[in-house]
């Protein structure tokens, strides 16, 4: 109806005006012709309800939050009411799934209530912020408005609010607590026979042990046993709490492996605190309500033994050949041969001290001694004429030449040091090649000394000369006698 008057006015406007200026006088057509119309006032449209909604859930957690697996409660009364808690607008039930809606007839303040569906329930939690709006819970548990949102505004462009939500927190009968079962506390002391605190393969367990169960503050022993045969123990915690564990030395010199050394494996360790106000002891630890067995307070023990004496040292043999090279490539290859009566010398690292002397035999072969672990060179004194072959060729350590092959060197003719270990019996790849060798008509071509007053002695040698052997270095020479 409203529609069609704004149509009709128009043209009713129109015919006055057209019948009005055909009655003019023709004098007056250029007349000015003044029209006062009166406002029309529109039409005020019918507000739009407002849907308000949407969720009221149960609890579990009990957190205020809409966490996942927490179902919606059906059945639920929800109601609409103005700001003053004094008109009852709308009301409503939760459908299967926990959702409501609500319908607020215009725009302007209200409150929410949600009715608990049972008395000993209760709300949740409101307003937790982790949750955010939409996953929150907007009732009030407590206090005057106890049930009921604060008051929210609904402005005239809303249509619809779907953040309004309700956790109920349902009570729930107590289940009846069960008979508390004791637990087990294990399982492991023994011989830690290299003393780092680490159970390792062949470490065997120590048997009759002492182990015995404290309270935390060391004021009450709880129980006591001793280890079986294969070093296993277990002690008995009648309830959770915080607790120690205290392990007896076996004998008076005997001590304990250092604590937690077995790189976090916590199955492997020793748990036991070596010394210090602890020593004997756990640290506290905590059996929870839910355990029923801890199997890894362990301790090593590290045995007293009355020292083993010391064994003779065994003299190392040192060798084992001198060849001719040559293809001079400095590496044995097959068909090159040994050197015979060829000079070789054991020294001390330092080239102050000869330990031993020899020649090699027929097949270029020789045997040193070193009387007991250390370190060392080998010197080898070839003919007049000969020249050592290139020192460490090839990968293979037992095919190559060990001697210093650099005139020059302060060195010459000697090995680099190397190491004899205590538990190394002989070594026999301190190899020299001689990429030539001398003439061999004298058995033993050795340097004599001479001597004289100055510092550096003057060598006198028969046959071919030959590098000073001990410039420098001021080493005694073996003379053949």
């Amino acid at each position: 109806m409203y529609k069609k008057s704004l149509i009709i006015l128009p043209l009713l406007i129109i015919l006055i005006l057209s019948g009005f200026l055909t009655s003019l006088p023709t004098s007056d057509v250029n007349a000015q012709i003044i029209i006062t119309l009166q406002p029309i006032a529109t039409a005020t449209r019918t507000p739009t309800p407002i849907n308000i909604g949407n969720f009221v859930w149960d609890d579990l957690d009990k957190d205020g939050r809409q966490d996942p697996g927490e179902p919606g409660l059906s059945g639920v009364t929800v109601q609409l009411w103005n700001s003053a808690k004094t008109q009852l607008i709308d009301s409503t039930t939760t459908n299967g799934s926990g959702i409501y809606t609500l319908v607020a007839p215009f725009p302007g303040n209200y409150r929410v209530r949600v009715v608990l569906p049972n008395i000993p329930d209760s709300f949740s939690p409101k307003d937790n912020a982790a949750a955010g709006d939409l996953a929150d819970s907007d009732i009030n548990p407590d206090g005057t408005n106890f049930g009921f949102t604060d008051i929210f505004n609904i402005a005239s462009n809303v249509i619809s609010m779907t953040h309004i939500d309700a956790g109920i927190i349902i009570y729930r009968a107590p289940t009846a607590t069960r008979t508390q079962t004791p637990i087990n506390l294990g399982n492991f002391v023994w011989d830690d026979l290299d003393h780092d605190g680490r159970q390792d393969v062949g470490e065997p367990g120590l048997a009759g042990v002492t182990v015995q169960l404290w309270n935390s503050a060391k004021s009450q022993m709880l129980a006591s046993t001793t280890t079986n045969g294969s070093g296993i123990y277990t002690l008995i915690a009648q309830t959770p709490g915080d607790y120690l564990i205290r392990v007896v030395l076996p004998s008076m010199n005997d001590s304990f492996s250092p604590k937690d050394q077995a790189a976090g494996d916590d199955t492997l360790d020793s748990d036991i605190n070596p010394d210090g106000a602890n020593l004997g002891f756990t640290d506290i630890f905590n059996i929870a309500s839910n355990v029923i067995s801890r199997t890894n307070l362990d301790a090593g023990i590290i045995k007293y033994r009355t020292p083993t004496p010391t064994r003779t040292q065994t003299p190392i043999n040192i060798g084992n050949f001198v060849w001719h090279d040559l293809d001079k490539d400095g590496i044995q290859d097959v068909g090159e041969p040994g050197v015979a009566g060829v000079t070789v010398q054991l020294w001390n690292s330092a080239k102050s001290q000869l330990i031993h002397t020899t020649t090699t035999n027929g097949s270029g072969i020789y045997n040193l001694v070193a009387p007991l672990p250390g370190d060392y060179r080998v010197r080898v004194i070839p003919f007049p004429g000969s020249a050592f072959t290139a020192i460490d060729q090839g990968a293979d350590d037992t095919l190559d030449s060990d001697i210093i092959n650099n005139i020059i060197s302060k060195n010459y003719g000697f090995t680099d040091i190397f190491n004899l270990a205590s538990n190394v019996i002989s070594i026999n790849k301190i190899d020299a090649g001689l990429s030539t060798v001398g003439a061999t008509s004298t058995p033993n071509p050795l340097a004599t000394q001479t001597p004289t007053p100055t510092k550096s002695p003057t060598l006198q040698v028969s046959g071919t000369p030959m590098p000073d052997l001990s410039q420098k270095i001021y080493l005694p020479l073996v003379t053949n006698n």
